[in-house]
């Protein structure tokens, strides 16, 4: 029976060059990838690798592209396939030594971590000392003693967030938000260390009140649950000096856990980041990539009208038209002549992150992105629909057959190629509308001919603001996932407006108030909502006939059965109320009924929160409910607080309601308290009377 692979990581390798053989892959271990050993070679010892002393890069293996008209709704058979062969992500170091012994004057080694986990940058220093040690002691031993190592890091107690935690997560500053998801483990940790006689794999505890849950995923725990009740914890805590002891768990950053990995008696700290979304992988700068290829003032675009790229015409911002070729599956490459293959790597992984909503939204990307490619690769990219690849020889450029967008990182050009494939619209030939439905092809034609729509110019503006006042790059990532959203949520109505349905977005079916409180994205006024078509409609059509598009069309169908608040379209309802101006009495009062009526369980409340991020705002459209003029509303607003006050993560929120808010809803809470201890207090003194008691009607209530 063949051993199972590291838990972290499941491959080493280590190439070398050759004056004679040239690139050469020396070892793999514990065992061959299964990818082809010139293939490997060529990727760990990159173009120019001997001009500079060090250079990092990224590859991928076991990438497979499936036919789009192939694609199974069987969700679990995908998975099952993805296990037998799973994406790998490499993470290689390739270095130059200089030796006046030996044949040309430097020895060329390259070392490569091979890992399922896409937060591969964390391993960087580990792997600079072990490739440190090979050329010291160039031996299997070497390759063996850092696989050892970095799959005997301590992950046992890291929590795993769903994608709803992971989304309020993002979203906050707050350093110790889901902090009780650690306490318990680092105190039972503690308690160990101490000799107690707690037990970790207690059955009885099931962990499932605090969300804390060690899944079997990517090789993290066993599937035990960790739980340290209150009682227990003062039980422990008995004839111990642990109440004199410092907090150490204070001022941790919860967005990350902290571990560490020990090399050859060097103890090197790793902080895990918790917040990953599926398609992001490295420690790439989506900064980096936009101030790059978005220039302060850019130059019309001189190309042939595309309507899949140019939704502003020629004065499309060069980062829409990146934006819109990803979103369209068209052929990009990123050239850097004469650059570390790093470099153009990070751009590939950026536009990556970018395309799919910052790995919140869409999927699709990473297994048809090459990081970094060379000439001898050509014929396997091509094979590749819609391929982003990372090159650094100018032999690219000149084969415009070869791409369809060329993005060049020394001048902050973006290209289109001549030769680029005209698109076609609408239904195809053979298919007629059903009567009564809007063919999509006259929409296009009559939508694609009207003045461009500035939206895609603010929010460019908006994202270039935020940069130079110095937001950060989680700040910035969200600002395109919610562009992303918007547009899938745009691409949804379309349909149900073109076509009378969608799979990719909510049907008045799939709520408990289709009448009243309507579902889809919110528009402030007819006119908007038909700009915003006119805009999107091009684009709309090219992502339809792409991977990520039949992608998104599982994960929602899916989304429908795992949610849940399945009686209304939350993301709907929330921006109604941020930016809709005349809402009917009926139609608030149903809304914030709905609200107290299906937000009360943990995973309900989680899920509520994930709508309503902090660095947007947080409670604020919630909590405009406390300033409405009916009474019921306002009860409802008080009752849905006082709910998440209760809450672990929703006492955070209610914490950084802006004042204004904060005293109206402590103003209003005592109220409610006061009135219901003088209903108390009269039902104490009617049963006083009633039972003819003259103690009880002078007692002190």
């Amino acid at each position: 029976m063949k051993p199972p692979l590291g838990e972290h990581v499941t491959h080493i390798l280590l190439a070398e060059f050759d004056i004679d053989k040239g690139s050469s892959l020396a070892h793999q271990y514990p065992e061959p990838t299964g990818t082809d050993e010139h293939l490997l070679a060529e990727l760990m010892l990159p173009d120019g690798a001997h001009l500079r002393t060090e250079d990092w890069t990224v590859f991928f293996l076991n990438q497979s592209i499936p036919d789009p008209n192939k694609i199974s709704a069987d969700l679990i058979s995908d998975c099952s396939r993805d296990n037998e062969t799973p994406l790998l992500y490499a993470l290689n170091l390739v270095r130059t030594r200089h030796d006046k012994e030996a044949r040309r004057g430097a020895v060329v080694k390259a070392m490569a971590i091979c890992t399922r986990h896409q937060y591969l940058h964390i391993y960087k220093p580990v792997l600079l000392l072990a490739l440190d040690n090979y050329f010291q002691d160039p031996s299997i031993e070497c390759l063996a003693s850092l696989y050892e190592a970095v799959n005997s890091m301590d992950c046992k107690y890291m929590p795993i967030f769903n994608a709803n935690e992971k989304a309020i997560l993002r979203a906050s500053e707050n350093k110790d938000m889901f902090e009780e998801k650690f306490t318990a483990f680092e105190n039972s940790r503690k308690h160990m260390h101490e000799g107690s006689s707690f037990s970790l794999n207690d059955d009885e505890s099931s962990g499932k009140g605090l969300g804390i849950i060690n899944e079997n995923i990517e090789g993290f725990g066993s599937g035990d649950y960790v739980i340290v009740s209150e009682e227990e914890r003062e039980k422990l805590k008995r004839g111990t000096y642990i109440d004199l002891a410092p907090n150490l768990s204070k001022n941790k950053d919860r967005h990350f856990f902290e571990t560490k990995v020990e090399y050859n008696g060097i103890k090197l700290p790793i902080r895990v980041p918790l917040t990953v979304n599926p398609e992001e992988v490295g420690d790439f700068s989506l900064i980096k990539l936009i101030t790059t290829f978005n220039p302060p003032s850019p130059a019309p675009f001189n190309h042939p009208f595309h309507p899949h790229l140019d939704s502003s015409g020629n004065q499309t911002q060069p980062i829409i038209l990146l934006l819109n070729a990803l979103l369209t599956q068209k052929r990009i490459i990123f050239l850097g002549q004469g650059h570390p293959s790093g470099d153009v790597a990070n751009y590939v992984l950026s536009a990556c992150a970018m395309g799919s909503g910052s790995g919140g939204v869409l999927r699709g990307f990473t297994e048809r992105a090459f990081p970094y490619t060379n000439l001898t690769n050509v014929d396997d990219l091509l094979k590749v629909p819609g391929f982003i690849a990372g090159v650094t020889n100018r032999i690219f450029e000149d084969h415009s057959l070869w791409w369809d967008v060329l993005c060049n990182i020394d001048t902050g050009k973006i290209t289109v190629s001549k030769d680029i494939a005209t698109p076609s619209y609408g239904t195809k030939l053979d298919e007629k509308p059903e009567e009564g439905i809007r063919s999509p092809s006259s929409k296009t034609e009559s939508w694609g001919r009207e003045k461009w729509d500035t939206a895609d110019n603010e929010f460019m503006a908006e994202v270039m603001h935020a940069i130079q006042h110095h937001y950060g790059e989680t700040a910035i990532r969200g600002k395109f996932q919610e562009y992303v959203q918007r547009f899938v949520r745009l691409t949804a109505l379309y349909e149900v407006e073109t076509f009378g349905s969608t799979k990719i977005g909510m049907m008045p079916e799939n709520t408990n108030y289709p009448g009243i409180l309507g579902t889809g994205l919110a528009f402030q006024d007819e006119n908007s909502k038909h700009r915003e078509f006119a805009a999107n409609v091009n684009r709309i059509e090219g992502w339809r006939q792409t991977i990520s598009y039949k992608y998104y069309q599982l994960d929602f169908q899916n989304y429908l059965k795992t949610r849940n608040i399945k009686s209304f379209d939350v993301h709907h309802q929330v921006s109604k109320l941020r930016m809709l101006k005349n809402m009917t009495e009926q139609e608030v009062e149903t809304l914030f009924k709905a609200f107290i009526n299906s937000v009360s369980t943990d995973e309900q409340i989680i899920e509520f929160l994930a709508y309503l991020p902090q660095n947007q705002g947080g409670l604020f459209p919630i909590g405009l409910g406390l300033f409405y003029p009916l009474k019921t509303v306002r009860d409802n607003t008080i009752e849905l607080f006082i709910r998440l006050n209760n809450h672990a993560t929703g006492n955070k929120f209610i914490q950084s309601l802006n004042c204004f808010q904060k005293i109206a809803y402590e103003r209003q809470l005592n109220q409610k308290q006061e009135k219901q201890q003088q209903i108390e207090f009269a039902n104490k003194l009617a049963c006083s009377h009633e039972s003819n008691d003259p103690n009880l009607e002078f007692m002190d209530f």
